[in-house]
C-alpha cells in the first residue's frame, strides 16, 4: 500500500497535521463484495467506527488490518483508504475496497500415500497403486458467511468419501460455531508396521484389510480476533480384516478386529500472525487435549500437546521463524500400532527425515528457519489468466536455511527402529516461493544426523 500523505489547504496554504493528532473514525465502508456477508470481514478489524486513531499510525493499522482480511481467504485484495477527512473536527471515514476471490473449488484429486511426495517418489518408487485418485470438491463460503463445504470422493490406495460443513457465526454476537464431519473409507493395502523407520505394506486382492467410519461434530468459540476454543466429538467404528488383526500384526488393534470408540478433544489457539499461510511477525501458541476412548470403550489413549511459533522480521528482507511442538502421553497404556503416529505424517517433519516415520507416543520437535527474500513482484497475467481476480498474481521469493532437532519416545515399539528414543537433527538450504498469498512451494537440500542428504519437495496449496 502507498504511503499516505494527508493535507488540506486553508487560506492558500498547506497546513500539514500535526502526527500525534488523533482522527475520530466516523464510517467503514465495505465495497466490492457480492458474495460474503459484510459482518464477516468487519469482524477482523481491529478498530470500528467511534474508535480514534493516531494519524502517524494509520498506515501501519490500515496495512495490518489489510492482511487480516486476506488471511480469511474471501478476498484476494483488500485496499483501505480514508476518505472525508475533516482536520478541524478531527474525523475520517474508511473505505475498503475489496476483490472476492474463488470461493469453489472442483478438481480432480491425486492423494500421495501419507500425503508425502517425496516418500512416495523415494520409498514406493512412484507405483501408482499407492495413489488415490478421484474428485475434490470445495466451497469456502457456501452461504456468504465463511462457511466452508468440503466433499471427498477418492478411489486408489484408499477407498474415501467424506463431508466436512462449519457454520462459525450462529449467534448475534459471533462468537459461537459449529461444524459436522463424516467419512467412510477402506483400504486393501495397508501399512501393518514399522521396520527401520519405514512403513511395511501389505495388500489384498479379496477383500479390504481395513474400513473406518467417523462421525463427528465441532463446536467453536472465538471470544475475539486472535483466540479461538475448539470442541470436538467423534464417532468411531474400525473394522480390520482377520488376517490384519491377527496375523500380520497382533498389536495393530492390540489383539482387536474391531474398535467402536469416542473422541473427545478440546484446542485453544492464540494466533496473532499477520499472514497466516507465511508469516512475517506475530505469535501461534497453541494447546490441545485428546482422548480416545471412554469408559468400557476397548481403545483409551490420552495426550495433552502444545505448539509455540514465534515470527520475527529482521529486516526488510530477512525474517526468522521458530516452532516448538510437542506431545505427552498421560494415561501410559499400551497403545495400538495404529494410533501410535509421532514424526513423519503429514507436514510434521525433521529436516533430512522426509523419507522416514518416527513413531511413539510422546515428542519434541523444535524447527529454526532464518529466510532471506530474493525476489518480490505482483505479476499481471491479463488476459491470459481467465479468472479475473487472480490475473494479478504476488510472487515473493525466499532463501531459506534451517536447522531441526527432536527426540520420539516410545516404550512399545521401538525395536527395529533406531530413530526412536534417540535424540536426531537436521538441517539444509532451500528456496520458498510464495504466490498468491496462500500457496507454498518449498524446495530443500537437507542433511541428517545420520549424514545422509536429500533433496525434498513440499508443497502447501493453502485450500
Amino acid at each position: 500500500m502507498r504511503r499516505m500523505i494527508l493535507f488540506v489547504l486553508f487560506l492558500g496554504e498547506i497546513i500539514l497535521p500535526s502526527h500525534a493528532q488523533k482522527i475520530e473514525i466516523k464510517e467503514i465502508r465495505l465495497e466490492g463484495l457480492k458474495k460474503t456477508r459484510h459482518y464477516i470481514l468487519m469482524r477482523e478489524i481491529d478498530f470500528h467506527p467511534g474508535d480514534s486513531i493516531e494519524l502517524k499510525d494509520i498506515v501501519s493499522r490500515f496495512k495490518t488490518n489489510e492482511k487480516r482480511i486476506l488471511n480469511t481467504n474471501l478476498v484476494v485484495s483488500a485496499i483501505f483508504n480514508l476518505i472525508d477527512l475533516n482536520l478541524e473536527k478531527h474525523s475520517g471515514s474508511v473505505r475498503i475496497t475489496c476483490k472476492e476471490g474463488l470461493y469453489i473449488y472442483p478438481a480432480p484429486l491425486l492423494e500421495f500415500l501419507d500425503n508425502d511426495f517425496n516418500k512416495w517418489w523415494n520409498n514406493y518408487h512412484r507405483s501408482l497403486k499407492t495413489l488415490s485418485y478421484g474428485a475434490y470438491f470445495q466451497h469456502i463460503n457456501l452461504t456468504g458467511n465463511g462457511d466452508p463445504l468440503k466433499l471427498y470422493a477418492q478411489a486408489g490406495f484408499t477407498k474415501k468419501i467424506s463431508l466436512d460443513y462449519e457454520f462459525p457465526y450462529l449467534n448475534q454476537a459471533n462468537t459461537l460455531g459449529i461444524g459436522i464431519t463424516t467419512f467412510f473409507s477402506a483400504n486393501r493395502e495397508v501399512a501393518i508396521k514399522t521396520t527401520n523407520n519405514y512403513l511395511l505394506f501389505k495388500n489384498s486382492v479379496d477383500a479390504d484389510l481395513l474400513r473406518r467410519t467417523k462421525l463427528g461434530l465441532s463446536l467453536i468459540y472465538r471470544p475475539g480476533i486472535y483466540s479461538k476454543h475448539r470442541l470436538e466429538i467423534n464417532n468411531y467404528l474400525f473394522k480390520a480384516s482377520d488376517s490384519l488383526a491377527f496375523h500380520y500384526n497382533q498389536d495393530y488393534f492390540n489383539g482387536a478386529p474391531r474398535l467402536l470408540f469416542t473422541e473427545i478433544s478440546y484446542s485453544f489457539t492464540h494466533d496473532t500472525r499477520d499472514m497466516v499461510p507465511y508469516a512475517m511477525k506475530g505469535w501461534l501458541i497453541g494447546a490441545y487435549i485428546d482422548q480416545l476412548g471412554m469408559g468400557g470403550q476397548s481403545i483409551h489413549k490420552s495426550d495433552i500437546g502444545a505448539r509455540i511459533s514465534n515470527y520475527k522480521k529482521i529486516s526488510k528482507k530477512l525474517s526468522y521463524e521458530e516452532h516448538i511442538f510437542l506431545r505427552y502421553n498421560l494415561d501410559r497404556r499400551k497403545i495400538p500400532y495404529y494410533f501410535n503416529k509421532a514424526l513423519g505424517y503429514e507436514d510434521l517433519y525433521v529436516r533430512g527425515y522426509d523419507y522416514q516415520v518416527i513413531d511413539g507416543q510422546d515428542y519434541f520437535l523444535s524447527k529454526g528457519i532464518l529466510r532471506f527474500c530474493i525476489f518480490e513482484k505482483n505479476l499481471d497475467w491479463g488476459k491470459w489468466m481467465f479468472l479475473r481476480s487472480y490475473q494479478r498474481m504476488p510472487l515473493d521469493i525466499y532463501l531459506t536455511g534451517g536447522f531441526d532437532i527432536a527426540q520420539v519416545w516410545d516404550r512399545f515399539y521401538a525395536q527395529g527402529n533406531p530413530l526412536t528414543n534417540k535424540l536426531i537433527n537436521g538441517y539444509g538450504i532451500g528456496l520458498d516461493i510464495v504466490f498468491y498469498y496462500n500457496k507454498l512451494l518449498r524446495l530443500e537440500v537437507s542433511k541428517n544426523s545420520n549424514g545422509s542428504t536429500g533433496f525434498f519437495i513440499h508443497f502447501d496449496a493453502g485450500l
